[in-house]
């Protein structure tokens, strides 16, 4: 009986090749999406498994305070004075490691290249098991020794047999080659973060870290590194939520009071969440939003499949009325039915799965990721939800024609019952909800990241060059050469140094008054050392004052210093500028007045031991100086050579490629033991930025695949409703009804499900659109506006689908209708 069932659904799906084809495909695009979504999830979800202790290891990090100030809202890692306080106090503690990232200069015979380094306490290579090619763990008990991954062996010497290789590092201290080490896995948290140059290539003790640049080897409560860790490796007997309670009792005892003005809580995460932490930092729920728009996309495509499967299925209505007739029950044509649903889903399940190999090595090349398709333990996840996919999209079709008896089913009479037409329309409205909100969306985000390049726009960014790491001693010395070098080439208009640049968060605050002394006025603003020229390369518009003159004695001295602060750091110190700048003399006359010629005082601290007292010669307009995604911070410019880390290089618009080239040329010549490093302006840009753009590219290509089925979905729904009407229609046209009444008829019967969704579709949008958009400190202010044609789009679409169908049923003539021949 089985085997009859399968010959006739084949031959079903022969003969109706058309509609066989199209509910396939659409149903293998709706799973080859979610299976997709499914796959990248769990990869995300499941890193660092080459580690056999993984389960028992754990990372702690720090909760921000609400008025710390920070546009995120955690981050990984602790102040590295809590390694050693951990060890000390949590004494059930297997094993407490610090991992300190920096990046150095290693010199071998083969010359000399920056290198991401990780200064680690002695128990990071007996918590974390790495495959040793040479050497074992041991290596860095040797605070000469270093291990170095297979990679990087080979990018250094040209093969891995390197034990013993001595090498410089930071051409401060003789280090040898202890051990190499095979590559980690790109699927571990080493490997996958979101931070620049932090794969993981060398391992070194930390006393290396003290010796090269005297690193307090019990730690700071100052520092706090995106980039580091600590780790805790607990018994098996021990828990996540045992290991809280512990860290958080440690803090208490022993953290300072103001830390808390800043963090206000740590927070325990298993090793696996490592990879994610991420994300929620960001307050993007990512990974949650991939695997709902994946589920969203498959039940579009399942209803599409239903609807077209419905609308298909009414042909068929004299072969059930017959089989009845003959005997057959009700159990076997659901049988019958159901099982050409499930040969279906069977079909588009292995397209899907074509379709999912194909996509996922693209996606590897595009992201660096090792995702795979493991069928061992992936075949019974398919099998099962191919199953329930096959009974969930054909059992309301199958019941439908089914359920009649036989001699409605021999005259078709049911075509002209309304049952299940409300069920219908239900299902459009769903379709068309999700495809709406997720088109929304994409607009939302789309419109939000066009703002975040204007207001990064502020500055020249392709037009700027910048060399970092310039704050080594070594190349400090030969600043004056540089700037003279690069000045003399042809397509550099200008060079200037600073401490920080846009778009990077590496500066830091200082506390200031405006009367010496008085600390009740104490607010904090972000200092930036540059230098005379830095202004104008950046073409920073100032609204008074002057930008920095060498010669003028107030702008350099340092115990009475020329500063040029933005406007907000000006109304934090009580500089009220009133009125915006309009270009108005008057108002600048006044913004002269309250401003320029100020004074106010720097705090010391253990940081900065020394106060100041500085004088206001320029007025600078607000800009994102730290970045588009936090808020604008109050900034002081201030000149103090010694401090600069960032070399800045304007181009003129010549040959652009021949000017990166001379300017690594000239580097070349002056500075001989450390590499040019060198990014352009647009890097430090993207570096955050790609995130929201490729939120916005993801969502898009889940917007697309979804309002394609709903539209496909709405085509089944008007051949049925066309099925059924034909006699309506021909009535209505011998009794003088014109085409285009007919058609603004259809056309209005078939939206009301497009409009229904539409209830639901806006108020999903305003929320979600609300949790994405909080994150930005500056918003777009026309988010309903951007719903409203996010839904005039998917409307206008709907109609034009409608439309064409319509227009052919309204065309027909009269006697065709009336008999039913026109479909």
């Amino acid at each position: 009986m089985w085997f009859s069932y399968i010959k006739l659904a084949l031959r079903h799906l022969a003969k109706h090749r058309l509609y066989a084809f199209i509910n396939i495909v659409g149903l293998a695009l709706g799973l080859s999406v979610f299976v997709l979504a499914t796959l990248l999830v769990n990869y995300e979800n499941n890193h660092d498994h080459m580690f056999p202790q993984r389960e028992r290891i754990f990372t702690v990090g720090s909760l921000f305070s609400p008025t710390s100030g920070e546009p995120i809202s955690e981050y990984g890692n602790v102040r590295l004075a809590y390694g050693p306080l951990f060890e000390q106090e949590i004494k059930e503690a297997q094993l407490v490691a610090r991992s300190v990232l920096r990046e150095r200069v290693l010199t071998t015979v083969n010359g000399h290249s920056y290198q991401s380094i990780r200064f680690v306490d002695h128990g990071f290579t007996r918590i974390f098991d790495f495959r040793y090619i040479h050497g074992d763990a041991s290596a860095i008990d040797d605070v000469h020794g270093l291990i170095i991954t297979a990679s990087t062996a080979q990018k250094l010497f040209g093969h891995t047999d390197v034990l013993g290789a001595k090498v410089s590092l930071n051409h401060q201290r003789d280090m040898h080659i202890g051990a190499v080490i095979e590559d980690v896995a790109a699927d571990s948290h080493f490997n996958a973060s979101f931070l620049p140059n932090s794969i993981l290539t060398v391992i070194t003790s930390l006393q290396a870290l003290v010796d090269i640049d005297g690193f307090n080897l019990s730690g700071e409560w100052k520092s706090l590194n995106p980039a580091d860790m600590t780790y805790i490796l607990l018994p098996e007997n021990l828990d996540k939520a045992w290991l809280q309670a512990q860290v958080e009792a440690a803090s208490a005892r022993h953290v300072p009071e103001q830390e808390l003005e800043y963090i206000s809580a740590l927070k325990v995460r298993p090793l696996v969440e490592a990879n994610t932490m991420i994300w929620d930092a960001l307050g993007f729920p990512v990974l949650e939003t991939i695997r709902l728009l994946g589920l969203l996309v498959l039940v579009v495509a399942c209803v599409n499949y239903t609807n077209l499967a419905t609308a298909q299925s009414f042909g068929r209505t004299r072969e059930v009325g017959l089989r009845k007739t003959f005997g057959a029950e009700l159990p076997q044509l659901m049988a019958q039915f159901l099982l050409e649903s499930l040969i279906l889903a069977a079909f588009a399940m292995v397209i899907a799965l074509a379709c999912v190999e194909l996509c996922v090595p693209a996606y590897n090349h595009w992201t660096g990721k090792t995702v795979t398709l493991d069928y061992l333990h992936l075949l019974p996840w398919l099998v099962l939800t191919t199953v329930l996919i096959g009974l969930l999209a054909g059992i309301y079709p199958a019941s439908l024609i089914c359920g009649h008896q036989p001699i409605d089913a021999l005259q078709s009479t049911f075509l002209k019952s309304r049952r299940g037409h409300l069920f219908r329309q239900l299902m459009i409205a769903g379709q068309f909800a999700i495809s709406i909100f997720i088109l929304a969306m994409v607009m939302i985000i789309a419109f939000q990241n066009h703002k975040l390049q204007m207001l990064g726009s502020q500055f020249p960014k392709s037009e700027i060059v910048v060399l970092s790491r310039v704050g080594i001693e070594q190349i400090r010395e030969k600043h004056e050469v540089l700037r003279r070098d690069l000045n003399a080439l042809a397509g550099v208009e200008m060079v200037t140094f600073s401490s920080d640049i846009p778009f990077v968060q590496s500066g830091g605050a200082r506390a200031v008054t405006p009367i010496k002394g008085d600390l009740s006025l104490a607010s904090k603003v972000t200092m930036v050392s540059v230098d005379a020229d830095f202004i104008q390369a950046y073409d920073i518009e100032l609204l008074a004052g002057h930008s920095f003159d060498t010669s003028a004695p107030l702008d350099t001295i340092s115990e009475y210093q020329g500063v040029v602060i933005n406007q907000m750091a000006a109304e934090q110190l009580g500089f009220t500028v009133g009125d915006k700048v309009n270009g108005i003399d008057e108002v600048i006359d006044k913004v002269v007045d309250k401003v320029i010629g100020k004074t106010f005082y720097s705090i010391a601290d253990k940081e900065y031991p020394a106060g100041k007292q500085h004088h206001v010669v320029g007025l600078m307009t607000d800009q994102y100086f730290r970045g588009v995604h936090t808020s604008i911070k109050p900034i002081v410019f201030f000149i103090q050579p010694g401090s600069y880390q960032y070399l800045s290089i304007r181009l003129n618009g010549q040959s652009r490629a021949q000017t990166l080239m001379d300017i690594d040329k000239v580097w070349a010549g002056v500075i001989k033991d450390y590499p040019v490093r060198r990014a352009s302006l647009d890097y430090y840009f993207n570096f955050f930025y790609r995130i929201p753009k490729m939120i916005n590219d993801v969502i898009a290509i889940f917007a697309g695949i979804a309002l394609s089925l709903a539209l496909t979905g709405l085509y089944g729904l008007a051949a049925f409703m066309a099925q059924r009407r034909t006699k309506e229609i021909g009535l209505r046209k011998i009794m003088g009804a014109s085409e285009r009444q007919i058609v603004q008829l259809l056309i209005w019967q078939l939206s009301k499900p497009v409009i229904w969704s539409l209830l639901l579709a806006m108020p999903m949008a305003w929320l979600a659109s609300g949790i994405y958009l909080d994150f930005f400190a500056e918003q777009i202010s026309f988010v309903i506006p951007v719903i409203l044609l996010a839904s005039t789009v998917a409307i206008l679409t709907a109609w034009f689908i409608v439309a064409g169908h319509a227009i052919s049923i309204a065309r027909a003539t009269p006697m065709r209708s009336l008999r039913g021949l026109n479909h």
